[in-house]
């Protein structure tokens, strides 16, 4: 016999709990694209052009900050693979427009989240200040966007078990503004410092799971709160198959598209030091960065959930010239809390609880100058 109802309490709470945590899995962080190492002056006389790789994984977690799960022990879980290409060109006026297009890995236990990165932005010189050092205005947004994230670890819980969480389209977008400085403290070296504010919105377009009730299968959609789930035939079980369940998650305190989709402010400061020893240039940046969401901290704060708004940057970066207008650098970054801000869209209610942990990420990269 086949009835269509509501949908039940455990399989719709299970469902809704696998359908957020398959929106990113949180494993690193940066910021706007190493904002740690603004500087008001030109990278360049004319324009440059970058290449540069950055990861994490067990060999390379040397300060031992992934998350420390013993469940995820000897699996890639907390692994990190990046690689961006960015250039910039002087334009008139002397200011300076610059882009960047990247690809950002994660893995979990079993499951791995790609997304592509961008971050285009203009930088004016702020002649009218005067002094002794250099300042400038930027202008910038930036985001990340994946074409589906997709979970396929089953989750048990008395009553239900889900076997796959899809996310169609999830995406975040940053614009953000900031006022930089950099002054000449001694032959070959540059102080700079920036303060800058921001706002963040995450989208998706839809999320589809699939669960298993009674001993037969179902493809679960979502429309904002509204679920409708379908029978996947065949299902031989007897007595009272339900072919199709609907409801509503805000009838049991989940509020889906404000929990994976919210909208913020940010703010953060920071500052650099940039020195040459012979021919190598070295610098050292720390960055701190405040955000303020609508909705999910809330949702976290009723539930006795913690949540993060500050994450601290600390980067340093030793560049060598190995041919004239070429140079080839290797850098280092830890943080604080995860992907608060460099993949905003891996944060969210259920995501949340993992940001507690540091990261740090290692990387190479290749520079040409005109």
């Amino acid at each position: 016999m086949r009835l269509g109802y509501g949908f039940p309490v455990v399989a719709l709470r299970i469902t809704i709990t696998a359908a957020i945590t398959a929106l990113g899995y949180a494993t690193a962080a940066h910021s706007a694209p190493w904002d740690a190492l603004l500087q008001a002056t030109p990278p360049a006389d004319k324009a440059y052009l970058e290449l540069s790789t950055d990861h994490l994984n067990g060999a390379l977690d040397v300060f031992r900050v992934r998350e420390d799960d013993p469940a995820n022990a000897g699996t890639p879980a907390g692994d990190f693979h990046s690689v961006a290409i960015s250039g910039g060109a002087k334009v008139a006026g002397g200011n300076w427009l610059s882009a960047s297009l990247g690809r950002k890995s994660l893995r979990s236990a079993s499951d791995a989240y790609h997304y592509t990165s961008w971050q285009v932005s203009a930088m004016h010189p702020l002649e009218w200040i005067g002094g002794n050092g250099t300042w400038a205005a930027r202008l910038s947004a930036w985001g990340n966007h994946a074409s589906a994230t997709e979970s396929t670890t089953a989750i048990v819980v008395p009553g239900a078990r889900l076997r796959t969480v899809h996310i169609d389209k999830p995406e975040d977008r940053q614009i953000q503004a900031d006022v930089v400085g950099s002054w000449k403290v001694w032959a070959g070296a540059t102080l700079s410092a920036h303060v800058g504010i921001g706002k963040t919105k995450l989208s998706y377009q839809g999320m589809e799971a699939t669960t298993k009730r009674n001993g037969c299968l179902y493809h679960v959609t979502f429309w904002g709160n509204t679920m409708l789930a379908n029978l996947i035939p065949p299902c031989n079980v007897g007595g009272i198959v339900m072919e199709q369940l609907y409801d509503r998650s805000g009838l049991y305190g989940v509020d889906i598209p404000t929990e994976i989709a919210w909208r913020g402010n940010f703010a953060q400061v920071g500052g650099n030091v940039q020195w040459q020893r012979g021919a190598w240039t070295f610098n050292v940046g720390y960055l701190y960065h405040y955000m303020r969401r609508n909705g999910v901290d809330g949702i976290l704060a009723g539930r006795g959930a913690r949540s993060y708004q500050r994450n601290e940057h600390l980067l340093f970066q030793a560049s060598y010239p190995v041919r004239p207008g070429w140079t080839v650098y290797g850098r280092a970054q830890t943080t604080s809390h995860l992907l608060l801000d460099d993949i905003p869209v891996t944060y969210n209610s259920s995501t949340a609880k993992r940001f507690g942990s540091g990261h740090a990420t290692f990387g190479v990269g290749v520079r040409r100058v005109w």
